[in-house]
This record gives C-alpha cells, structure tokens and sequence, in this order.
C-alpha cells in the first residue's frame, strides 16, 4: 500500500500521483485514457478496462455427449458462477432427455426462464435484477423454510405421520435449496463485481456471513429430508421414551438453528454466539448419549433385540425393533448433525462479533 496526498488542480478537479514502478508494471503511460469507478463500500478503483469486474453477461458452452446429466450440471454451474444468459451448445443435436433436464433446472432457480430449447440450442436467462433483491431478507425466508421443514419432518416420526408428510417435506427442501442457490450466485457474482455489492447494497463481509448461513439452512433442509426418510421405515410406534428424547433434542437443535442465525442477521453478539455454541454442544452431547444406549442391552428401550442380533441371537420379523432401533439411530444422527449445522452458523456470528468489535 502506498499513500498520497489528494491535490487540486483548477477550480474543481482532484487528482491523485500513482507510483512509477505501478504505471510500469500495469503499462500505465501518460495520455492514457483510464476509467474510474466509485463503490458503496468506499472504494475508488481506476481501471485501463471499460468493464467493472469481469463479463458476466453472457456465457456459451460446448456440451459434448447425450447424457442428461450433462445440460443440468452445466447450468447449475453457470448460474452459481452469475452468468445472466447462458448458451448450450450440443456436439450434435440435444436429446429430448437433455431438453427435459433443462426445463427442470430452470423450474428449480430462482429467476431464471428458458429463452430456447431445441436440438441445436438450449439458452436460459436470468431475469432477476439484483437492486430488486434483498439478500437479507432471503435468508430471513431461508431460515424460517428450513426449520418449518425440520419440524414437519421431526412430526413424520414422532406422531407416525409420515405417510402425509414426507413428500411435503422434501418439496418444501427443495424450495430451501432453490433460495440457497440463489444466495450463493450473488456472493460469486460479488467475487467478479463491485456493481454486485453496490446493487445488492451489503458489503463483502456481510454477503459471506449470508451465504455461508444460507448454506447451513441448506443442510438444515436437508437433514429433514433424511429424518422423513427414516420415519417412512418404521412399522410400529416409538417407545415412549425414545419419542420423548426425540422430540426434545430436535426442538433444541432447532432452536440452535434459530438463535445463531438471528445473531447473524441481528447486530453481532460475542454473548449470543456464544450461548448457541453452547447448546449445539449439549444438544450433541444428549444426542451421542441417546444414540449409543439404542445398543446397550441395560439401557436400550427395545428389549435386547438389538444387541441379540447383533451378538450371533435370534434376528426378530422384520419390522420388529432391529428396524426400528435402526431408524431412531438414524434420526438422532440428523439431530446431531442439525445441530452442528446451528454451530457453523454461531461460528459466523462469532467471527462477525469479533470483527465488528475491532472495527
């Protein structure tokens, strides 16, 4: 870093000396014609491009194969990068596999719309203007989508209900996954340009604090999708007791969830972070304690029937409590895993504490 005095010149004109050794390795010569840019976040940046950051409007990608799986992946990869239109072109002609999967992606964006879709060509747009979008906002939507389905999906397996709610739960996920998407876009858009930030009107820090809450949202969603799962293979009620420990370590692990991604979307708190990463561990700690008596004979509520089948005894029918000892297990392991996605997300409240404490 260099600095310089800012001097004027005539009535109203600034100017500002650039070191030598700058002027020389960018090919800076007088009577060169440069392009100045000013940004919310303070910053004045002169460039020898007309382009603020790189060219993101337009992309086109050579698709070689028939594989549908081809088209879908990419353009999820070129909406996450922050193309606006987006090209395929096929080594020869696209399959009708190919322009279905491409109509499928483009339901699953934000945003986004299908401009062409034939054999030569396939090209998507992205219609959303990013002035027009409050990212905050988004992960305010985000946070309340997945611990909705969180809860719904904890209902599937301790109410039995999982005949009504499983389907749901998975496309109320998806609906999470698509605002995911969407915030991871404009956080690698900002990468490439300032205009981004400026449109968006956040800084970069802020941005990275959204987008990685956004992502553990996500994997919230997700592990909801997994606890439905669970619950459609059990055959017979839980017992009492393990629908209680059930019950409760999920509300903790969603209350987790809830508290740290408020500290972030809230004024910074070192004290609010930390109290969530405290719950996350006791949430797991319960958690481990519950999962490992499934498989203590003294301890487990399912009568020894594990540990018989699995010490060389009598294996009971199936849908008998092996089974079910085998879907609480895996429950328990999505609260656990909920809960350290509540931890992450206290983690980024933490740092974003500390950083705002030292501004």
């Amino acid at each position: 870093m260099k600095t310089r005095k800012l001097q004027q010149v005539g009535g109203g004109t600034y100017t500002v000396s650039i070191p030598k050794e700058w002027a020389d390795d960018h090919g800076l010569e007088a009577g060169m014609e440069l392009n100045l840019y000013t940004h919310a976040d303070g910053s004045v940046v002169v460039r020898t491009t007309e382009r603020d950051g790189g060219d993101l409007s337009t992309a086109r990608i050579d698709v070689s194969g028939t594989a549908p799986a081809l088209v879908e992946r990419a353009l999820r990869a070129a909406h996450a990068v922050g193309f606006e239109t987006v090209t395929l072109v096929p080594e020869g002609a696209f399959t009708g596999a190919q322009r279905r999967a491409a109509r499928s992606v483009v339901r699953d964006l934000v945003g986004t719309d299908l401009l062409v879709e034939r054999g030569e060509e396939i090209t998507v747009q992205h219609l959303l203007d990013a002035s027009t979008v409050s990212v905050r906002q988004s992960v305010v939507q985000l946070q309340f989508t997945a611990l909705s389905v969180h809860r719904e999906a904890t209902a599937a397996v301790v109410d039995g209900e999982a005949e009504d709610q499983a389907e749901r739960v998975r496309e109320r996920a998806a609906e999470a996954e698509r605002l995911a998407r969407m915030v991871h876009r404009h956080a690698t858009r900002s990468l490439t340009s300032f205009e981004e930030l400026d449109r968006l009107g956040v800084s970069r820090t802020e941005l990275f604090d959204y987008e990685a809450t956004a992502r553990a949202l996500r994997r919230v969603a997700d592990e909801a999708v997994r606890t439905a799962e669970a619950a459609e293979r059990l055959s017979t009620p839980l017992p009492d007791a393990v629908t209680s420990t059930v019950r409760e370590t999920a509300e903790d692990s969603r209350a987790l969830v809830d508290e740290a991604t408020t500290a972030v979307l809230d004024r910074p708190d070192t004290t609010a972070a930390h109290a969530a990463l405290d719950r996350r561990d006791g949430t797991v700690a319960t958690v481990t304690a519950a999962r490992d008596a499934l498989f203590e004979t003294s301890a487990t509520p399912f009568d020894g029937a594990v540990a018989g089948a699995t010490d060389g005894g009598h294996t009971p029918p199936a849908g008998g409590t092996v089974a079910t000892a085998a879907a609480v297990s895996r429950v328990l392991d999505t609260v656990r895993r909920t809960a350290d996605c509540g931890g992450a997300i206290a983690e980024v409240a933490l740092q974003a504490a500390v950083r705002a404490a030292d501004d």
